[in-house]
């Protein structure tokens, strides 16, 4: 039966797609800085950002590098501070 293969590959695709869903802060809202920031500190470090976003409680900023590469920059949104790689 062929389906057996196909499912395994979609399931492996999945989870290989699967992001951190850890929240980057437990602080309230009220505590932590513009996005406007998150982008500022992306263009800091000569990134050039076109997506800026909140996702499971972080500031997710993506774009391209001074070289062109994609990047994609998960920052706690009270510190600003990257989030530490698992």
């Amino acid at each position: 039966m062929r389906i057996a293969p196909a499912l395994t590959t979609c399931l492996l695709a999945t989870a290989c797609l699967a992001h951190d869903e850890t929240p980057c802060t437990s602080e309230a809202e009220a505590k932590w800085q513009p996005l406007s920031a998150a982008v500022k500190k992306a263009e800091s470090l000569g990134h050039q950002p076109k997506v800026a976003e909140i996702h499971h409680k972080c500031y997710e900023v993506r774009g391209k590098t001074k070289d062109g590469q994609r990047f994609e920059l998960i920052l706690n949104p009270v510190t600003l501070e990257p989030r530490p790689a698992k």
